[in-house]
């Protein structure tokens, strides 16, 4: 899909955006991740459609690399979360994207985010749907990786002096623990 196809999308369904160019792949990565890993980065320039969420901080947007003279979907984030929507099929994109939008802004999607600040990089991330009974990937597997995360730090840790920073966000709220 293009640029201008997507923007007729959400306008259509009378969703708001705002519209940001960036110079290249790289300068986008680093304005959505602390910790971007930009060796694969595309020199081409990038826009992306931004739509704000309740949290302030972690919103969705859209991006689009410019090929030729047209800008083209690439991924779609909410924060720094990417859903690797690179392998859609293209007659689904509409749909599959206002579906992910929608779930998003239900406020029952839930991401987590894990970065090492002692050494700078990003550790991983996990998104949970709290409407879904799947163990690892639903409310449960939400809660369990909260129990984890609010567990005070072992010996080793303590000992390596280790920090670890957790981004826990939804459309409505975030949350960020340092330890």
């Amino acid at each position: 899909m293009t640029l201008n196809d997507v923007k007729i999308l959400l306008s259509e369904n009378n969703i708001v955006f705002d519209v940001r160019e960036f110079e290249n792949e790289t300068a986008y990565w680093h304005h959505v991740s602390m910790f971007p890993y930009t060796q694969n980065a595309k020199t081409c320039k990038v826009i992306a459609l931004i739509i704000r969420s309740n949290n302030g901080r972690n919103d969705i947007e859209l991006q689009f690399n410019a090929v030729d003279s047209t800008f083209h979907f690439e991924e779609l984030w909410f924060g720094s979360y990417g859903f690797e929507m690179f392998d859609c099929n293209e007659e689904m994109l509409a749909d599959d994207l206002l579906d992910r939008i929608k779930e998003i802004q239900s406020g029952n999607f839930v991401v987590i985010i894990a970065n090492g600040l002692k050494n700078r990089r990003w550790l991983g991330d996990a998104c949970f749907d709290l409407n879904d009974e799947d163990d690892t990937f639903g409310r449960q597997g939400f809660e369990k990786a909260m129990r984890r995360i609010n567990k005070p730090k072992g010996l080793l840790s303590r000992l390596l002096k280790t920090q670890k920073q957790y981004e826990i966000y939804d459309w409505n709220t975030y949350q960020c623990i340092v330890k």
